[in-house]
């Protein structure tokens, strides 16, 4: 039986050790950091912020563009720093991937998006019909 293999895209029987197969495949260890991030708390959590956030990443928000699409959840306190505000509402904002990688390595302050974080956003504007009068 011959399969399609992964490394070279070529096709080998079944059990063919290919000369492309990378030697050592390091495993991802499993934290408690890793295992949060496929937690049903953690995405149900994920889901209210990006809801909260109306959909919007919130730094182009600010700057009056409409980001929404490929949106992330950002801690603004890293899980390595302070993992028991995980789940806190305000150490969490949406942004695009962008903005999101400007946070993490710090280019946007985290007393910036704290701020960003507990401010409302204004309703959207009611668009009305206008009357043929």
């Amino acid at each position: 039986m011959k399969k399609s293999c992964p490394y070279c895209g070529r096709i080998h029987e079944k059990g063919f050790q290919c000369p492309k197969r990378p030697a050592f495949q390091r495993k991802k260890e499993v934290t408690e950091i890793t295992s949060f991030r496929s937690s049903a708390n953690w995405q149900k959590t994920r889901n209210f912020i990006v809801k909260r956030d109306r959909f919007l990443c919130r730094i182009c928000l600010e700057n009056g563009v409409f980001t929404s699409g490929d949106l992330e959840v950002h801690h603004i306190t890293p899980l390595a720093v302070d993992f028991s505000k995980r789940l806190d509402a305000d150490n969490l904002i949406t942004l695009c991937p962008k903005h999101h990688e400007d946070a993490e390595r710090g280019a946007i302050k985290a007393s910036h998006l704290r701020e960003l974080a507990g401010a409302d956003i204004p309703p959207a504007p009611t668009l009305r019909k206008s009357s043929d009068a």
